[in-house]
């Protein structure tokens, strides 16, 4: 009789350590699959659109999007609209390089004494400390600005 409840415990026991070990193991393998799995942000043309509208009805520059990622560093992407006056001053972003993708309109991109015709579905690539600004806007210019580190 002895023998069988040491037997008992022991199967009982076993049985604990078994349980509580998967059931830790399962739940940090879960953990990490969904601390892993990298996420997609996705904006519909809507979303965008207002960001646009929110952008002109307010200083020009809206947020999309921004973010800081493990080193402190900001991702973002700017919304951006302007109006024949308001062609801005020149200017640089010291930390950053800014991808610019013209999304209706057209202007003059000044940069380094040089002058180029953007419009709708050019892209510029502005890195850090460069000077620019636009000019001779034709409306509505849109552009989004991806702000990457």
């Amino acid at each position: 009789m002895r023998h069988q409840m040491l037997s008992m415990r022991t199967v009982m026991m076993t049985a604990v350590v078994v349980l509580a070990f998967g059931a830790g193991w399962m739940a940090r393998t879960s953990a990490q699959q969904r601390a892993s799995a990298p996420r997609i942000t996705l904006f519909s043309h809507d979303k965008v659109d207002a960001t646009f509208a929110q952008a002109l009805a307010s200083t020009g520059t809206t947020d999309l999007f921004a973010r800081k990622d493990r080193q402190g560093r900001t991702w973002a992407i700017h919304a951006n609209s302007r109006g024949k006056a308001d062609e801005g001053t020149l200017h640089s972003h010291e930390d950053w390089t800014g991808v610019v993708v013209i999304m209706s309109g057209a202007a003059t991109l000044i940069e380094g004494g040089e002058s180029h015709r953007v419009s709708r579905g050019d892209v510029a690539i502005i890195p850090p400390n460069a000077p620019h600004m636009y000019r001779n806007i034709e409306e509505p210019f849109r552009y989004l600005v991806i702000q990457t580190p």
